[in-house]
């Protein structure tokens, strides 16, 4: 195992656990999925990972080397043994392994159903991948693994293949919280569906009944359908992708509701007005992947809730998946968006399956609040 200097100010950031070295945090190169030992100054190993090319030089694994085989064995048996715990009966669709959050940097898992969707986002895996499919399969009993296209510096291509088992269909049902949502691995955003907003999902069903609710960003219709199913008296869904309109019509459908009882408009959410609404879902794609685009996503999170703030009487549950922008800086968007009159219900981050290092705060990256108007 080659071993690779790191620099002085680098060394202490690896020993408390941070799962990266950057490119400029350490000296000697490797080919890219080679194990390397990390040293400090004199000589002593800090730690050890996979080397990888691009911004993270090397994705560290642990303080003491073990065989790469009994590692990946060990954290996705781990990682599966702990959803398995976590979730409930009725929900077949989660995350199955998140990356750092899970002991192995850039390998992203995810579950529908019977399919596992494995995505990299770091080519360190490309040499083990034949083995972690062999794994999945043996620890899940998942009988189809796919493998979903899409990182540039990765794969640099849209799509995806069948790595083990039968073809998926193209769209299917899967289960969350009992409630019924069409999914298509091939195509679908991110791997397929948000998995990470499940349980903002199940509080919405929670707080729905009753109301008039508009879903801008609405995609399938995931946080539309839980409003349905906790009773709101209409949902309003908005998005610019009228195919993804159709999904969520067809999961109403599923669900046995009518969806000629809601509406299902394709409309920029930016723009779109409607008429008074009791509850507003608010959960925009990351309007920003860069640090210098800080300040413009922040106007553009104060520019949309000032839109929804103008015809929410009552509740707005907003979400922000914008990494670079920090919890402060968005709940001030928010804040000066709306206007006063407005008091937080709650605030939470990534679901129990999306875990994230302590030592790694670059992975938080979810924010959702539920607003709630104040008499004045």
């Amino acid at each position: 195992m080659k071993q690779l200097p790191l620099s002085a100010d680098t060394v202490g950031t690896v020993a408390r656990g941070h799962p990266w070295v950057y490119h400029d945090g350490v000296r000697g190169k490797a080919p890219v999925g080679d194990a390397v030992e990390l040293m400090d100054g004199r000589g002593k190993r800090v730690a050890w990972g996979l080397f990888d090319e691009g911004v993270i030089a090397v994705r560290v694994l642990g303080r003491d080397p073990v065989p790469l085989h009994e590692l990946l064995k060990q954290r996705l048996a781990a990682a599966w043994a702990r959803r398995t715990r976590l979730l409930g009966g009725e929900t077949d669709t989660y995350r199955v392994c998140n990356g750092e959050g899970d002991g192995l940097g850039g390998l992203v898992v995810d579950r529908y159903g019977d399919v596992l969707v494995v995505r990299l986002y770091s080519k360190v895996w490309e040499r083990q991948l034949d083995s972690i499919v062999g794994m999945l399969v043996g620890i899940t009993g998942c009988k189809t693994v796919f493998r979903r296209y899409g990182v540039g510096r990765v794969d640099d291509r849209q799509g995806g293949e069948t790595l083990r088992g039968p073809e998926p269909a193209e769209v299917f049902v899967v289960h969350e919280h009992g409630m019924k949502l069409l999914v298509r691995v091939r195509e679908g955003q991110k791997t397929g569906l948000f998995l990470d907003q499940r349980e903002h999902r199940k509080l919405i069903r929670g707080w729905a009944s009753g109301r008039t609710v508009v879903n801008l960003f609405s995609y399938n219709g995931g946080f539309s359908l839980a409003a349905a199913l906790g009773g709101a008296k209409h949902v309003t869904s908005v998005d610019v992708a009228a195919p993804a309109l159709e999904d969520a019509r067809e999961a109403f459908r599923l669900n046995g509701l009518d969806p000629a009882a809601h509406r299902f408009e394709a409309a920029d959410a930016f723009t779109w007005t409607g008429g008074p609404s009791d509850l507003v879902i608010v959960d925009p794609p990351s309007l920003t992947h860069t640090q210098k685009a800080d300040s413009a996503a922040k106007n553009a999170y104060k520019t949309l809730h000032r839109h929804v703030g103008g015809y929410a009487t009552d509740l707005v549950a907003t979400s922000s998946c914008t990494a670079r922008l920090a919890w402060e800086r968005w709940e001030e968007a928010v804040r000066e968006g709306l206007g006063g009159g407005w008091a937080s219900l709650h605030r939470s981050g990534e679901a129990i399956d999306h875990p994230v290092l302590v030592a790694h705060p670059e992975g938080r990256y979810l924010k959702f609040a539920l607003l709630g108007k104040v008499a004045r």
